[in-house]
């Protein structure tokens, strides 16, 4: 292999693809980027689990491919003060780094080593704007479960069906669902993606409209943008029918303006240890134009009151304040409906208008 290319493109793949590498792996080929010359440069990072592909310029003089030690390439390259770069392969194993007056050897792997990943996408295809599927996947997986006992609820539910897209997430405290249309496609999907492959897939994509391509099978999905192509397998099992836990009424209704709730629970939580569930954020509606928000712990105490629109029954509720900062922050509405079932019964946060997004939050018992 010998090849020249940008240093500024290289380190952006390799910044890429490393995403994907196994950290101290048993097999130390996965500790590795593949680095593959043929019509054009291809960097390759695996988990076992999730493979990110990057293809990118280079004036190619002898195809060759090698495996070499993500962390040490990562940081040879980026300190590198020139722009080009000269890559090459000697005595099989030993990839030749060059740029202005630096030289470094890195002893790598034979490419036969690292295992074949399949880039292959299947025949149905979902097309979004890149800034739309990130913003789908930051506003459900805060609500993906840790818990390494229930593997499925460490996965995001992707379902499609009737033309529309949607992204669910649930840990057993709460639950977020996350829709967008996507018109022309037809097909009827429900897989299950691991929530680390998605908040990966998330940090690739860009805030702009420019397209992605989501390619669904039956063991693994592909996401394609530009030159990227990210590949995962999918978690096994059947999703929580997350329908059948959503409310159907509502004792109490009210119509609220998100940001003013957020800065309102953030207020209140400096009282709390976020992580002590003994030390909840108090929801009190002493009349049917204004809601408090208290807390009361050992450090001291907090109240505020912000103007609502309410219908139905007063309420006093308990609630992990760390559940409604997490699904607030991503609410973009002025004004949102807020619902709740009794003071036992779950808290719903979703539009004035349409069902874009839906969180519930179950309340803390006293």
């Amino acid at each position: 292999m010998k090849l020249t290319c940008s240093r500024n493109l290289l380190a952006e793949a390799i910044s890429t693809v490393q995403r994907a590498v196994s950290v101290r792996s048993t097999n130390p080929v996965l500790d590795g980027i593949l680095l593959k010359a043929d019509q054009e440069l291809v960097l390759t990072g695996y988990d076992s689990e999730t493979g990110i592909e990057y293809r990118m310029e280079a004036d190619i003089s002898q195809k060759g491919s090698l495996v070499v030690p993500a962390k040490i390439l990562s940081e040879v390259v980026r300190k590198l003060s020139d722009n080009q770069v000269y890559l090459a392969v000697k005595d099989e194993t030993v990839l030749v780094v060059e740029s202005g007056k630096s030289v470094f050897n890195i002893r790598g792997y034979a490419a036969d080593q690292y295992p074949e990943i399949a880039f292959v996408e299947d025949e149905t295809k979902i097309v979004l704007k890149q800034n739309t599927l990130r913003q789908m996947i930051n506003q459900t997986g805060f609500a993906v479960s840790t818990d390494q006992s229930r593997p499925i609820l460490m996965g995001i539910n992707l379902i499609v069906e009737e033309e529309t897209l949607t992204l669910v997430a649930l840990d057993g405290f709460r639950l977020a669902v996350r829709r967008e249309p996507i018109p022309g496609v037809e097909a009827n999907i429900n897989i299950i993606i691991p929530a680390k492959a998605m908040g990966e897939i998330a940090r690739i994509l860009t805030e702009t409209d420019d397209e992605v391509v989501v390619s669904p099978s039956h063991n693994y999905i592909i996401f394609s943008r530009d030159k990227v192509k990210v590949v995962t397998r999918l978690i096994r099992g059947e999703f929580l029918n997350y329908r059948s836990i959503i409310p159907r009424d509502a004792d109490t209704s009210m119509t609220i303006a998100p940001d003013i709730l957020l800065a309102a629970v953030i207020r209140a939580s400096i009282m709390i240890d976020t992580e002590d569930r003994k030390f909840p954020v108090i929801f009190n509606t002493p009349d049917h134009d204004t809601m408090t928000i208290e807390s009361k712990t050992d450090i001291g105490t907090a109240r505020e009151e912000i103007p609502v629109a309410l219908s139905g029954d007063k309420v006093e509720i308990d609630f992990n304040p760390r559940f409604f900062i997490e699904a607030l922050r991503e609410i973009e509405d002025e004004q949102i409906v807020m619902t709740f079932s009794g003071s036992l019964g779950p808290c719903s946060l979703k539009p004035v208008k349409g069902d874009e997004f839906y969180y519930m939050i179950l309340p803390l018992r006293r």
